[in-house]
This record gives C-alpha cells, sequence and structure tokens, in this order.
C-alpha cells in the first residue's frame, strides 16, 4: 500500500473481524472461519496478517486451471 511522503505505513483491519470471549481474544477470516485464542488483541491481529500472507502467497502460487480449448 503506498502512503502519503512523511505518512507511517499502516495495517488497517476491519474491526469486526475480532472478537473476545472468556477463552481469549479471535479472528473470523473470509472464509467465515474462527481463529485463535490468542491472548492479546494486538496477538490476535498480528496472526490475521500471518494468515492473510500465507493465503497471499498461497493464492499466487497455485497453479491456473487447465483453460478448455477454444473452437475457432
Amino acid at each position: 500500500m503506498q502512503v502519503r511522503s512523511g505518512e507511517d505505513k499502516k495495517t488497517w483491519f476491519r474491526s469486526d473481524r475480532f472478537f473476545h470471549t472468556a477463552d481469549g481474544w479471535f479472528f473470523i477470516t473470509r472464509e467465515a472461519s474462527q481463529k485463535g485464542p490468542f491472548n492479546t488483541q494486538k496477538e490476535a491481529e498480528n496472526e490475521l496478517t500471518l494468515y492473510i500472507r500465507h493465503m497471499t502467497e498461497d493464492a499466487l502460487t497455485a497453479p491456473l486451471p487447465a483453460r478448455m480449448p477454444s473452437n475457432h
């Protein structure tokens, strides 16, 4: 993400992805799976960052689906 000159790079999170229970902090993925518990919200945020990085890397390295031959 690009930032304006003089501004710090920030990581943005959707606030509704995190929740707290008696067991600890959790986050919910786009795939609707629940990850946790973590000891602090900051730890949950860090783990979400790692999860997104892992999912992005997997998506970039996954083989492309075979294309059907065209009938032209």
